[in-house]
């Protein structure tokens, strides 16, 4: 196979993982690389194709391969993988230093604060992952301000309005994260955060929360079924992953839940909704916010409007893939005290 061959099998490999198809991107991937191996950026997508059939031990094989590369951003992406897998195990020492690797070399690391005494400089606290992380780790900010931190919290645009009204504790200041200086003065990524005041994770495992205060306060009698079925469609290698048919999770539902009126919390999905007969949310996250506020119990996939709902203190299913993320692993609590996991499958042995 010439390296043009290869390199389409690579392309037909990631193909077929956002379509779900681990098992057919696990076979197209191993192809590319047995005739391409100097291209050790194949090995990090192979190791996410393993992952995701539960082959932990080969994903492990694969990430710690392509972290030798000589490539920068093939070593941080295998290595930043490389920790999510020792966290998925509950091997938290490494895997909060691998998943730290993910910025080798960058000049901002100099700025990193490790923990020592602010002496009363604030504290630039940037999300570099995803909403749903956002919603779910701000919860580590809050120890920070309980001590008299100065906390600035830098996240997508579209969440700087939902943090600054409805975080049920102050914070100094939100910003948006494409517009910060992490050369200004000590900061620290979310996730860095969550490694670094509580490694094992347990002390957010037991969060009692809440974590937002509703619009307009709790509603006496809350009276629907919050749905939201499809996690973010610009996530192509988790989307189809995450995600089920709208007509999947109302097949979940208990007799019961059938009954309920039916609120949607999913953005898009014009068919899906068409076809329920529902109007989908809006996008804004306050309006999401207060949407989930008058839910009495809410189903949904593993995605932020989840970590929103559960947040907010609203009774949440969530709906896991076989394969859940690090997170969802181990014994309860998980998180959230009125969230229920629904896992479709097992996973296989590491």
């Amino acid at each position: 196979m010439n390296p043009n061959a290869a390199a389409a099998a690579n392309s037909a490999g990631l193909e077929a993982f956002a379509a779900a198809h681990p098992r057919l991107a696990e076979r197209q991937l191993k192809q590319a690389y047995l005739h391409w191996a100097e291209q050790r950026g194949i090995l990090v997508n192979l190791g996410l194709a393993c992952m995701q059939q539960g082959k932990v031990a080969l994903a492990e094989r694969c990430y710690r391969l392509a972290a030798t590369s000589e490539e920068l951003r093939t070593r941080r992406s295998a290595r930043k993988n490389l920790g999510f897998l020792h966290l998925w195990r509950g091997e938290w020492h490494q895997g909060w230093h691998w998943h730290g690797c993910r910025f080798e070399g960058e000049p901002f690391l100099d700025q990193q604060w490790s923990g020592q005494p602010l002496n009363g400089q604030p504290l630039l606290v940037w999300n570099d992952v995803g909403m749903g992380d956002a919603f779910q780790f701000v919860r580590y900010t809050q120890p920070l301000v309980a001590r008299g931190e100065r906390v600035i919290l830098a996240v997508h645009s579209s969440q700087i309005r939902l943090f600054q009204e409805h975080l049920a504790w102050p914070l100094a200041q939100v910003v948006d994260r494409d517009r910060i200086d992490l050369q200004a003065g000590p900061h620290i990524p979310l996730m860095g955060l969550v490694g670094l005041l509580d490694p094992s994770t347990a002390w957010g495992r037991s969060w009692p929360g809440p974590t937002w205060r509703l619009p307009g306060g709790q509603p006496v009698a809350p009276h629907a079924l919050g749905l939201c079925w499809a996690s973010n469609p610009n996530d192509r290698s988790l989307h189809r992953f995450k995600s089920l048919a709208a007509e999947a999770l109302c097949a979940r539902l208990n007799p019961h839940e059938r009954t309920w009126h039916r609120l949607s919390l999913q953005t898009d999905e014009p068919e899906a909704h068409q076809h329920l007969k529902l109007a989908p949310s809006g996008r804004c996250w306050v309006a999401t916010l207060e949407r989930a506020g008058r839910c009495r119990r809410v189903h949904s996939v593993d995605t932020a409007v989840a970590h929103l709902a559960a947040g907010a203190g609203v009774p949440v299913t969530l709906h896991l893939g076989a394969m859940a993320d690090w997170r969802w692993q181990g014994a309860a609590p998980l998180w959230y005290p009125r969230l229920t996991p629904y896992q479709d499958g097992a996973a296989a042995a590491p």
